[in-house]
């Protein structure tokens, strides 16, 4: 973080349409959050002067909300369909399990929601849920029902935006061409955040140009429950073998002294881009470890540095942040 992934995403959107004259429809810039999506609208727009007219940017879920609204005859649900959201979901996900007389004990409708959502997330349609157990023949029973029931309601859930745009994409030979003509340039921001559907879906749409331009980075990888999957770097890697890499070594928000501790933690990781990361910032205080002997030591150590550093007026309270793993 502080390498200025996003902005180098920005600019280059910018440079497209202000430099090179391309027409703004023909781009299609995607990430992960409505935050960081509004954000980089007003940057571009800033930097353009308000000249993105036609520009699709927006989260994978908006822009697949896009292209299904416009090809819902493909689909089992019209145009008008309705996102379940997570309460939704779950309430569905009880329903079912209530109605097929399961023990709700031995299957917990979150947990049984996880395993539908990481289906999904691999393109796997309630058919060809994966089989390894008795159990599984219960969940894909269970998946099977929810999934009926969001079509008779004309619904969908997140998961199946992504599903059914990568589906679509794939089995549709004249849709994938229409919107892979379309999008000469693609960027995607957070890539390594992406799971399998996310993957495809990017894969598919600049199957035509062979023109994808992505920000990511392997060591901030840590949605895996979400279904992130790190190895859609590799894949990229190898389905675009004519790809350039550019590394951002230069990192503009943290001291050296930073930067060399975080690197030397995750340099143990396996299967990651190396980087030599430097500031031209100062090298900045050392680090401190404190192990204390339990939680009680840990919070009077805290209070007792934020105190002392504060009475000897060599920084206010509102200069420190505490954090913690979990609640």
């Amino acid at each position: 973080p502080g390498s200025g992934k996003t902005r180098v995403l920005t600019y280059r959107i910018a440079y497209l349409i202000a430099a090179l004259g391309v027409k703004p429809y023909h781009i299609l810039a995607v990430t992960f959050t409505n935050k960081a999506a509004r954000e980089m609208e007003n940057r571009v727009a800033e930097l353009l002067g308000g000249e993105a007219n036609g520009l699709w940017l927006g989260t994978f879920h908006a822009i697949c909300g896009r292209i299904l609204r416009r090809e819902a005859a493909h689909l089992p649900i019209d145009h008008n369909y309705v996102i379940f959201d997570d309460d939704d979901q779950f309430s569905l996900v009880k329903r079912v399990i209530k109605e097929q007389r399961i023990n709700d004990r031995d299957y917990r409708p979150r947990k049984v929601l996880d395993k539908i959502s990481a289906a999904k997330n691999d393109l796997l349609s309630p058919d060809e849920f994966p089989i390894l157990s008795t159990r599984d023949n219960t969940i894909q029973r269970i998946y099977q029902y929810y999934q009926n029931y969001l079509v008779s309601s004309n619904a969908v859930d997140f998961d199946d935006m992504l599903l059914y745009t990568a589906r679509l994409l794939e089995e549709n030979q004249a849709l994938r061409q229409k919107y892979a003509k379309r999008f000469q340039y693609i960027l995607v921001d957070e890539f390594q955040d992406t799971n399998k559907a996310q993957y495809i879906l990017l894969y598919h749409l600049a199957s035509y140009h062979q023109n994808i331009f992505v920000v990511g980075d392997e060591d901030q990888s840590i949605y895996r429950w979400r279904g992130a999957d790190y190895r859609n770097v590799q894949r990229f890697e190898k389905d675009f073998p004519d790809m350039q890499k550019i590394l951002l070594e230069q990192n503009y928000r943290s001291t050296q002294t930073i930067l060399d501790a975080a690197v030397a933690v995750i340099d143990e990781n396996t299967n990651r881009t190396k980087k030599d990361l430097f500031s031209k910032r100062s090298k900045g205080q050392k680090i401190t470890v404190h192990e204390a002997q339990d939680d009680q030591e840990e919070a009077a150590y805290v209070v007792d540095t934020i105190a002392r550093q504060v009475m000897q007026g060599s920084a206010k309270e509102s200069d420190f942040a505490i954090m913690y793993r979990t609640n």
